[in-house]
């Protein structure tokens, strides 16, 4: 009896549990065809979307819009590349800070942190190939502007903004970024008058693109002043960073100089300093930015006023002489000089007196 009754309880059980997993079928194979349906409306959805957004007009790229000058660059825009120059180049945030004019300042920072972008972190073959995909970008970026589109981008929007409004010169861009691409693929310098042509086409286009924001164009007396001044700044920045350059294995000391006074570069790279070899090659180096410097001088008492505001850097490229003279041309020992102390107040007094 209990036997039968236990029989009788299974079977029910087992019946119970088959319509229990029937019914489980039933439902999950409701929620597939669901989910099915589900995500074909979604694809649908999208691409009716893309379709739509491919239609619109002025859009080349996922990354570009049209120019509107009245919706370029905001404030979050400026403030990024007042702190990118503030943190990568105190020395010219300093110098662009003395501009009076707020939107000719707005013009010197973005020029400055754009040649931030443009320049080599290190010199590896990786770092190399990164350099050139970001030069090719600037070069696309700036041409782009030109033709009335802007990348999506802080720098880019604020570039796009001061080139709409103060007509600046896109050969002085072109020219810069010509310069950093031979300079990537070059090994070293051949002469002294190939590196015053560096300094020239880079620090001398910064220096016109400046006077563009001040609303100086034209004036041959200001041009001559830019490119001497240019030159001077140029030799100084390559000077002032052997050392660094050295440990990437890199040097802008030209092979005429190193041939001249038997520097073997590869032991130089190595940690061989040659150090009196190599104090003589930045002697010379040094002069020649000292001769540029002493002729952008004749041409104080030439220079109309807002223009002298872009040449402040005439005391910066003074100080850092004096103090290479004072470590006797030694690269090494220079970092352990003191800038001079009045350097801020003499920058300050000459933007004051309207001098440089």
């Amino acid at each position: 009896m209990i036997r039968n009754s236990s029989r009788i309880l299974f079977n029910s059980l087992k019946q119970s549990n088959v319509k229990l997993i029937n019914r489980n079928v039933i439902i999950n194979s409701n929620r597939l065809f669901s989910t099915s349906t589900t995500n074909n409306t979604i694809k649908e959805s999208v691409e009716k979307k893309v379709e739509d957004i491919s239609n619109q007009d002025n859009i080349s790229s996922p990354s570009s819009k049209s120019i509107d000058v009245s919706d370029l660059a905001g404030n979050a825009d400026y403030n990024f590349v007042f702190e990118r120059i503030k943190t990568c180049d105190k020395e010219n945030y300093i110098n662009s800070l003395l501009i009076s004019d707020p939107m000719a300042r707005r013009v010197a920072y973005a020029i400055r942190a754009f040649n931030i972008e443009t320049v080599a972190n290190d010199h590896s073959p990786k770092s190399e190939k990164i350099s050139r995909l970001r030069l090719s970008f600037w070069k696309d970026a700036i041409n782009n502007i030109y033709k009335g589109k802007v990348y999506d981008q802080p720098l880019t929007r604020v570039l796009a903004q001061v080139i709409k409004e103060k007509k600046l010169t896109k050969t002085w861009f072109i020219k810069i970024l010509n310069r950093r691409e031979k300079d990537n693929q070059q090994v070293q310098i051949k002469d002294m008058d190939e590196l015053e042509q560096y300094a020239d086409d880079i620090h001398s286009s910064l220096l016109l693109l400046t006077l563009e924001g001040l609303g100086v164009k034209g004036n041959h007396d200001v041009e001559h002043c830019a490119s001497h001044l240019g030159k001077a700044v140029g030799i100084m920045v390559l000077i002032r960073g052997t050392v660094f350059h050295l440990a990437s294995r890199k040097t802008y000391i030209p092979v005429s100089l190193t041939t001249k006074y038997g520097i073997n570069v590869e032991s130089l790279y190595r940690g061989d300093l040659q150090l009196e070899k190599l104090q003589n090659a930045i002697y010379e180096m040094a002069s020649c930015a000292k001769l540029h410097l002493d002729k952008a001088k004749q041409f104080r008492g030439k220079i109309p006023h807002p223009a002298t505001e872009a040449f402040l850097s005439v005391s910066v490229v003074e100080d850092f002489l004096e103090r290479l003279r004072k470590a006797d041309f030694n690269i090494f020992e220079y970092p352990n000089t003191q800038q001079h102390p009045l350097l801020l107040m003499k920058l300050y007094k000459n933007k004051f007196f309207k001098q440089f």
